[in-house]
Order: structure tokens, then sequence, then C-alpha cells
């Protein structure tokens, strides 16, 4: 026969199950907003029966039911779905990343604007017009002079921000190197705790949340793969080398000038991620735009110095003089004006021109009315020559290079975009699995507190049958 308190027993392993029902309702109520939290649920099992003999069955084996008790306080987890997220975000991360850096160059150029270079240029040509019309006029030269001037300045302003754009994505390199570097301490650190608590047959729920959403955020800033060890551990890879193998670390770093990625020293492949967008445009655009850049200034320098300094051209001493008496070249190196500018950085009016807007060479003789070499210049800018490689003119050349950085710029953003979206689909699949529903919740909870009451109203009916029985008799 059982027990004659077994109804006791039944009742408050009832009553207990439902409150633990109800408790992880309560805590899944509570962090409906807390950003990385996982929904669980109180998995209710039949606890074991125990047999007893019967006058009928000898001692064969029988049970009988002892109530109810939670076995498992699960997470809903897919862990496909995040995986796929954290996919998604390394590609999300790495177009974000490329989308900002060449946004910030861009707009730097300020093209098209009035202040941008192209317009720096025109006014410039535009003033040896003047100068072809009027070459005695010191007023004019002044201008060009001035003019001159602008352009060199307007080379030296793009150069100058393309450096500061480079130092601060270095700088935004590093303080990301280091937060990587800090959130894998972190994985290692819950790894640990994971671990001692499932060997000792707890439920580290609250922590593999804290260490799923350290996984994420690692997954945005570089290509982290994921893989499950013994004791609920996790084993974090980037390209195929361990950055945290239970309780064990690696350290990432990273060379801006290479673009490489370095575990312990040793350089790893990158598939995604903020930091290697970061690196691609450190070792990709900028390089490029930097390089057609000083080959613009370059060839620009080159072309005026040549007109400037042939030897058929005159300026006013020379034209007094009857001879021309010195070579002026119009655009010198600032470290050394004997020589012509080495890049787009360095490159400047010659001093003599500017204390003596007289030396410009606007004649090819020696007539004071001459203009023709101030329109030989002025022409320069319809001229198409060899640059980089294509016959193009100076404008055209500068065009092709804020040109080709917005075609960039918009295929990040587009790219940007889509990836965004793969992400955000990805996170809604997981969170419709993981996340918390209040309408579910609710509705858990008036099923667990009509159960509790029923198991507290069993309760009740049990005491009074012992009571009739014990005091009744």
């Amino acid at each position: 026969m059982g027990s004659t308190f077994g109804g006791l027993e039944i009742g408050k392993r009832a009553i207990l199950a439902q409150q633990s029902a109800l408790n992880t309702t309560g805590h899944n109520i509570a962090n409906a907003n807390t950003v990385g939290y996982t929904r669980q649920e109180a998995i209710l099992n039949a606890s074991n029966p125990y047999a007893y003999p019967g006058m009928n069955n000898s001692t064969a084996p029988q049970s009988i039911g002892t109530g109810v008790e939670v076995s498992e306080l699960r997470r809903i987890r897919d862990h496909f779905l995040d995986q796929q997220y954290r996919n998604s975000q390394q590609t999300a991360g790495y177009w974000d990343a490329k989308t900002n850096a060449l946004s910030s160059l861009e707009a730097m150029f300020n093209e098209p604007s009035d202040a941008g270079l192209s317009m720096t240029l025109d006014r410039f040509w535009g003033s040896f017009q003047e100068l072809a019309k009027n070459p005695d006029s010191l007023a004019i030269r002044t201008v060009v002079a001035a003019n001159g001037k602008a352009v060199a300045d307007s080379f030296q302003s793009i150069t100058l921000g393309i450096d500061q754009i480079e130092n601060g994505l270095k700088n935004d390199l590093t303080l990301k190197v280091t937060d990587i570097n800090s959130s894998i301490k972190e994985v290692a650190a819950l790894n640990k705790q994971i671990s001692l608590m499932t060997a000792a047959g707890q439920q580290p729920n609250d922590l593999l949340d804290k260490r799923d959403l350290l996984i994420d955020k690692l997954s945005k800033l570089m290509s982290v793969h994921t893989s499950a060890g013994p004791n609920g551990v996790a084993i974090l890879s980037v390209g195929g080398v361990a950055i945290v193998n239970g309780m064990t670390i690696g350290t990432v770093s990273v060379n801006p000038q290479t673009g490489e990625a370095m575990i312990n020293g040793n350089a790893v492949a990158l598939e995604g991620g903020e930091m290697k967008g970061i690196l691609d445009t450190l070792t990709g655009s900028i390089p490029s735009i930097r390089k057609n850049l000083d080959i613009l200034a370059g060839t620009f320098a080159k072309q005026m110095n040549d007109s400037q300094t042939s030897d058929d051209a005159r300026n006013l001493d020379d034209i007094a003089a009857k001879t021309q008496l010195e070579k002026v070249p119009f655009f010198v190196d600032k470290d050394d004006p004997t020589k012509p500018p080495k890049d787009a950085a360095s490159m400047m009016v010659n001093p003599k021109l500017l204390a003596s807007p007289g030396k410009i060479a606007a004649a090819k003789s020696d007539l004071i009315g001459d203009g023709s070499n101030a329109k030989a210049m002025a022409d320069l800018q319809f001229q198409k020559i060899n640059i980089n490689g294509s016959q193009t003119t100076i404008g055209d050349f500068y065009l092709s290079i804020v040109g080709q950085l917005g075609l960039d710029v918009n295929g990040a953003k587009q790219a940007s975009d889509r990836a965004d979206a793969v992400a955000t689909q990805a996170d809604s699949r997981r969170q419709s699995i993981s996340g918390v529903s209040i309408d579910e919740e609710m509705t858990n909870m008036v099923r667990f507190q009509q159960a509790y009451n029923a198991a507290a109203k069993y309760v009740s009916a049990v005491n009074d049958m012992l009571d009739k029985l014990i005091n009744g008799l």
C-alpha cells in the first residue's frame, strides 16, 4: 500500500514545481528588455515513481506516481541562428567601417563646392587668361600668384586631411584591438565559471547569456568562429587559430602598414568585421588616393614649370633686359625651393614669384605687351597629357579621383545597407525563438498560477482527509 502521507508529498512537489515555473516566468518578464537575455523555460517531468509489494502481487515490482519535479531550467536558444547572425554581423561590421572611412575621405575633398580643388584650379586657369590679355598688369600677376598659392594650399589641405583621417583610423583600430583583447579575457573568465558550475550539475544560464553577448560583440569587430568545448566552455577562433580555448587566451594585434592581423604574433586571415574594414581602407583606399594625388600634383607642377622656364619664356625683368636672366619655376618643394615638389603635401608657389609677381613669365618675346606664354599656360587646362598611363587633362584626372571615390562610397553604402538588412533579419529570426514575448509569458503565468492554486487545494483536501483519519477515529 502507498504511504499514508504520500499525498502531502505529491502536493508539496506540485506547489514547489509550479512556484519554480512561476519564478522562471517572472525572471523572463523582468528581463524582457535586457540586451542579450535568453528566455528560459522550466521543464516539468513526473518524479521517479516507487515500487511497493501488494497482497495480490507478492513482491513483484509495481509503481505509483510521486508527483512532479523541475528537471531543467532550459535556455531557449538556436545555435544555428546564432551562427547565422554572427556571420552576418561580420559582413555588416566590415561594410559599416568601410563606409564610414570612405565617407570621411569623400567629405574631405569637399566636391563639388567653391572651396574644392576643382574650382580653385578653374580660378587659377582663369587668372592666366586674364594675364594673357593684360601681361603688363602687376595686379593681375598678383592674382595669378595668389591663385597659384590657393592651388598649392588645396593640395596640401587635402593631403593633410588624408593624414588626419589615416591617423584617426589607426587610433580607432587601436581602440578596437584593445576592446577585442578585453572581451577575449572576459569570455575566458566566463568559460571558467561556466565550466565549474556545469561540472557541479548547475545551470549557468545567465552566465551563458553574458558570454553569448560578448561573442556577438566580437563577431562585429572581427571574423570569430565558435565551437563547443567540454563542460559548456566556448572555443573561439579566427582564421583557424584559437583566441579562446577554454581558459587559455591569445593576444590580438594588427599592423596598419601591412594590413595584417596577428594572434600571438602569428598572422591570421580575417574574413570580415570592422577591423578588416579599417585595415583594408588603410592599406588600399588611402594609399591609392594619396598616390594619385601625388601624381596629379607632380604632373601639374611639371606642366606649369616647363612653360614658366622654357627657353623662350620671358618675365618683366627679362623683357627689360632683352634676355632671359633667370629661369624661375612656378611650383617648388617647400623643404627645398630649388627643386620641384616631391609630392602634393610639399607643393608651394615659388617664394620669388610671391615676392615679385613680375617674374611670372607671361611672354615668349621681349615685347612688353606679349601674353602668349600666359595664354599657353591657360591652355594647359584643356591639354590632354599622359597621366598615370591615361591621356587626360589635369582637371579630368582630378575629377576621376573624386569620381572613383564617390563610386566606392556608394558601393560601400549599398553593401552596408544589404548587410545590415541581412543582420536585422537574422536577429529577428533569432529573437523570435530566444526573445521574451510578454503575451506568451502572461499566458504561462496564468497557467502556472492556476496549477499552483489547484495544488494548494489538493494539499488542503489531503489535510482534511488525514485530520478525519487521525482525529476523527
